[in-house]
């Protein structure tokens, strides 16, 4: 696709530094005062004959018609008319035929090759038409003549029948007819024939309607009197060979609807008394009535330029070529846009009929030309057609002189930086109170003096660019001020004024500039921040428009200039306290920026929110102190929530997160300044002279709550990051991710699953777990053999390496968890002189009584081997097998290669007197999950056993006291193993929770194309309805096995449902699972 500057070549004037858009503004009069050698300020392209028809005139069917049949009449030829009636239409045009019929009128043969283009061969004879100065050419203009005697020595007629007279026999045949000419009746028969005596006249009656008003103001008879006239007229033109009269009237009934405050002035000032505008508009249509009624009846109408032959007239007048062939490519790029957008656009965008219109327009897109000829031309001032070509004239020189590359000439593309531009498109329509919107909303000739220099649109797409680079912002809030030059005083009450959105969408976008991209400029408009002053929408008539009036965007702009940077500031500390709320677990310290703003010693998690003026914080000076020299006790229970916009000591900030920083800081800055303005306007609009009732036609309390609820997102955005000690003693971060806007209990939630997933935070459900109860163990007897509760407590609040209680309750059930699995003993003293404790609970005592205080002093835990070496228990115990296993796994972590003897003579050691066959039994199950391997031979031996042991291999394996047990890196470094492929496996009561509900669907799955080959699908302890046991255990067992066992399967999940096994375990383990497997996505889609 070709920009215009590609496929058109502008004619050489447009172009130049002399260029004057006056030269469209030619008038009747003006052409012929230059024939009767009168001085003139009009442009030779209208007064040199030979240029007027090959550079400025397009010869339209209207026009041909025209010439051919005036100058055919002229040539003596009675069958065509004597009378014609010029009415304007899509294209105007009349004017530039009257010029037209002058020049031939005068010239007649002498421009016959020159015009033969506007011409008809058939109806007249270029090589025949009348001699130079044979035809006496009469042009009067109506709104020129007087219509009062005028005062002075130079003969001035003030009536149109003496006006004729002396164009045609000068002030000789004046004199002559001097009674009749100066007589406010109309004249007789006998007139005409002396003033008209056999000579071929071409007379030319233009702007008739005003005259008839201005004279029916001046005379009670003016008006019938005129219509007397071109009735006699007429009926003499018709009855005379020669003889040719053309006339212009306006072929609307309200010619003067856009006049009537001119026209008003006219006629108070021939009256001498004022007259209203509604007064001339009613005497104006009533004058033209008579006029228009003999003209009518008598006239063959003519419209010179139809609505399809505008595009032709308008590439004629402006450009030397067009490129119609690569003017068709782009039209076809901008259709294919409203084909694929329609939904957006008006209905006919998509038509093909309006495709044709955009082909027969280019360059200009239809809607500019709309733009033009259906509004701006309605304003008196702006002269219609000529004021249209005047734009146009200096859209496409100030697109040139740009080298601006559009594909199109839209509205959007008018230059109103140009102040020639500007004072054709307000100036000349009075619209000289609207330069504040143009200058301070979209960018004008003086918007470098305001304070910025730049437009609220221009902000606009500094803010937000378009990747392009195209400044749609500009574009958008431009078309929408255009559309507001007309109509204003009547407001959105007239369709003329303002603009929807659909047709918006139209005018503004192009290839490259989407629909949904113009519609999201339109909607920044109403932005209270980044919006427009003047620009405003109307949901009751659907339309963007721009105002004068009261803004509500500006009062919002007053407000906002006058807060303090103490204001803001208060206010964002404000918003910042609502972002989390305390909870059970924490309590929270807000505006946080000094170590000492936490407090020491509360026993509870204390959250830090860091002040976002905050400028650099320590994190660890506010963990280890309470300020200078003062070191904190309770280290392990200081969080801090820091925002982005804070920088932390010892992090590297680089200058472009320096710059990002700032302006981050910046735009939370402004948006609390909006959401302060707002309340503050909402509180009091009489104040800032907006009233109620407007705020109300805005929704502007809906939109502020919107607008709070954004800052209040926003903010919480910025608070991403959350430090707190981690199990290395270390302070740590921790991005925190909330939508932000919910409540204050999201991002106190979301503290608590980072906490939770990082196992820094025990809660009730955790504590109950083996693995925290065997996390905590090491952590406990670190603290020596029998540690206290009270020194427990205090090592969760000061021990930055221990996780934290989400509640002071969760301590007991930690305890008690503790005993109950057999991790250690509980045990009271309650006399010193006492060698055995007064009372200690282990896993084989009752459970501990509900009401037990565990914060009376002298409570304190035991390993239960400790508890035994002491004498305080019986024999051997009979822990958990699972704390069994934890303890093999962590002997042979002691000790890689060992025999299974020596295995458990650690394990004893440790923790005491246990029974060797369930040492034995956790040796086995820690073979079986893989994390030892179990061979006979020797520790020390090179050579790989045979017998090598362990996973699914191992599962009928019973292990020997004389057995050697080898860790997996101990294997992997002899090279006895290798590397395992993925696989997928599920151990212990969860691996069963998950498996026995898919139990019955196995073999469905194997039929639906499961491809997973099970190396050991292991359930045991599964009780049957009569109180047997069952094991199920398959090896090795390929999807072929599986489809067989499909039906044994369902039979036997109808037997072992999961409520009723809350004992069964098992161990399901799948090598290189595939993830289109259909078993392998069951058993992973949680």
């Amino acid at each position: 696709m070709k920009s215009i500057l590609e496929t058109c070549i502008p004619r050489p004037d447009l172009l130049t530094g002399a260029f004057n858009p006056e030269i469209f503004t030619a008038s009747l009069s003006q052409v012929m005062t230059h024939y009767r050698g009168g001085a003139g300020q009009v442009s030779s392209l209208y007064t040199d004959a030979e240029r007027f028809f090959s550079e400025a005139t397009f010869p339209t069917d209207g026009l041909r018609m025209l010439l051919s049949e005036v100058l055919a009449r002229l040539g003596g030829d009675n069958g065509v008319p004597a009378i014609y009636r010029l009415e304007t239409a899509f294209g105007g045009g009349k004017t530039h035929a009257l010029i037209a019929l002058i020049h031939l009128g005068f010239f007649g043969a002498y421009i016959a090759e020159v015009a033969r283009d506007c011409l008809d061969t058939q109806m007249v004879d270029p090589e025949t038409l009348h001699e130079p100065g044979t035809v006496q050419v009469v042009g009067i203009a109506g709104d020129e003549i007087p219509v009062h005697p005028p005062q002075g020595e130079t003969l001035t007629p003030y009536t149109l029948w003496g006006e004729i007279a002396l164009q045609i026999g000068g002030e000789a045949l004046y004199r002559q007819v001097e009674t009749d000419a100066n007589s406010r009746a109309a004249p007789g028969k006998a007139f005409l024939d002396r003033v008209f005596a056999d000579r071929k006249v071409l007379l030319l009656l233009d702007e008739l309607a005003q005259y008839a008003a201005r004279l029916a103001a001046a005379h009670a008879q003016g008006a019938d009197q005129l219509a007397a006239f071109l009735m006699a007229l007429a009926g003499y033109a018709r009855t005379h060979s020669n003889m040719v009269v053309v006339v212009t009237l306006a072929s609307q009934t309200d010619a003067f609807a856009t006049q009537t405050e001119t026209l008003a002035g006219l006629l108070s000032a021939i009256r001498g008394e004022a007259v209203t505008q509604e007064e001339a508009a009613a005497m104006a249509q009533t004058a033209q009535a008579g006029v228009l009624s003999v003209v009518s009846r008598d006239a063959t109408g003519v419209v010179p330029v139809q609505a399809n032959e505008i595009s032709r007239v308008l590439t004629r007048r402006l450009f030397l070529s067009v490129d119609r062939t690569a003017g068709a490519e782009t039209v076809d790029a901008y259709w294919n846009l409203y084909r694929k957008t329609a939904d957006l656009l008006p209905d006919r965008a998509s038509r093909e009929d309006y495709r044709a219109t955009m082909r027969d327009l280019y360059p200009f897109h239809p809607t500019f030309v709309e733009f033009l000829n259906q509004k701006m031309a309605t304003l008196a001032n702006f002269q219609g057609t000529r004021g249209v070509l005047r734009v146009l004239a200096l859209a496409v020189r100030s697109l040139w002189e740009k080298g601006q590359a559009v594909p199109m000439i839209q509205t959007c593309h008018l230059n109103l930086r140009d102040a020639r531009i500007v004072n054709e498109l307000i100036g000349r329509t009075g619209g000289g109170e609207l330069l504040p919107i143009l200058n301070t909303d979209i960018g004008g000739v003086d918007t470098g003096t305001l304070t910025g220099g730049t437009s609220r649109a221009g902000l606009a797409d500094r803010r937000h660019p378009h990747p392009e680079g195209h400044p749609f912002h500009e574009y958008a809030w431009k078309t929408v001020f255009l559309h507001s030059l007309v109509g204003r005083h009547e407001g959105l009450g007239t369709p003329l004024f303002g603009i929807n959105l659909r047709d918006a969408l139209l005018e503004i976008s192009f290839p490259g500039l989407a629909p949904s991209q113009v519609e999201a400029a339109l909607k920044t408009i109403e932005d209270s921040d980044r919006g427009a002053f003047y620009l405003r929408y109307s949901k009751a008539f659907g339309r963007y428009y721009a105002s004068l009036d009261a803004s509500i965007n500006r009062a919002l702009a007053a407000i906002r200039s006058r807060l303090d940077k103490t204001q803001v500031a208060d206010f964002l500390d404000v918003a910042a306290r609502k972002i989390v709320r305390p909870d059970t677990t924490f309590q929270v310290a807000q505006d946080v920026t000094l170590p000492e703003h936490i407090k020491d010693r509360t026993g509870r998690p204390t959250l830090g929110l860091v002040a976002l003026g905050a400028d650099q914080i320590d994190v660890d000076a506010f963990v280890t102190t309470v300020g200078t020299n003062r070191p904190r006790i309770e280290q392990n229970l200081v969080m801090l929530l820091v925002p982005r916009t804070v920088r932390v000591q010892g992090e590297i900030w680089s200058d472009e997160r320096v710059i990002s920083n700032r302006e981050a800081r910046r735009r939370l800055e402004n948006l609390a300044r909006d959401v302060i303005a707002r309340n503050l306007l909402l509180a009091a609009p009489d104040h800032h002279g907006i009233r109620p009732k407007q705020l109300d036609e805005e929704e502007f309390e809906r939109k502020t709550r919107e607008r709070d609820l954004a800052l209040q997102t926003v903010i919480t955005q910025h608070y991403d990051g959350l430090w707190y000690p981690s199990a290395s003693g270390q302070i740590v971060r921790k991005a925190i991710h909330t939508a932000g806007g919910e409540s204050g209990a999201a991002v106190i939630a979301e503290i608590h699953r980072v906490l939770y997933e990082d196992g820094e935070l025990i809660t009730a459900e955790r504590a109950r777990t083996q693995e925290c109860i065997n996390l905590l163990g090491r952590l406990f007897f670190s603290l020596g053999q029998t540690p206290t509760c009270e020194q427990l407590r205090a090592g969760f609040a000061i021990d930055r390496r221990w996780p934290m209680l989400e509640a002071r309750t969760v301590f007991d059930q930690i305890i008690r968890e503790g005993v109950a699995r057999g991790a250690w003993c509980l045990f009271q003293f309650a006399d010193e002189h006492h060698t055995r404790p007064d009372v200690i609970d282990s896993r084989d005592t009752e459970a501990l009584p509900p009401e037990l205080d565990l914060r009376t002093p002298g409570w304190a835990i035991v390993t239960p081997s400790g508890a035994r070496q002491r004498g305080w228990l019986g024999g051997p115990t009979n822990p958990d097998p699972a704390l069994v296993e934890s303890w093999v796994a962590e002997a042979i972590q002691r000790q890689p290669a060992a025999y299974v003897a020596q295995i458990i003579d650690q394990v004893v050691d440790a923790h005491g007197e246990i029974a060797e066959s369930d040492i034995l039994i956790a040796i086995e199950q820690v073979i079986h999950d893989e994390q030892a391997l179990a061979y006979s031979g020797s520790p020390e031996q090179d050579e790989a056993p045979d017998d090598l042991m362990h996973g699914a291999t191992a599962i009928l394996y019973a292990v020997g006291k004389t057995d050697v047990i080898l860790s997996p890196a101990e294997a992997s470094r002899r090279g006895w193993i290798q590397s395992a492929p993925r696989h997928l496996e599920l151990q212990g009561r969860e691996a069963a929770a998950r498996l026995l509900p898919l139990l019955g669907r196995l073999g469905g799955f194997y039929e639906r194309g499961a491809s997973s080959t099970l190396d050991v699908l292991d359930l045991t302890d599964l009780r049957l309805p009569g109180g047997g046991r069952l094991r199920l255990l398959l090896q090795d067992c390929p999807p072929a096995d599986m489809k067989r066992l499909g039906e044994l399967l369902e039979v036997l999940s109808g037997l072992v449902t999961p409520a009723s096994q809350p004992l069964a375990q098992a161990h399901l383990r799948i090598t290189g699972p595939r993830d289109e497997c259909p078993l392998v996505k069951a058993l992973e889609q949680d």
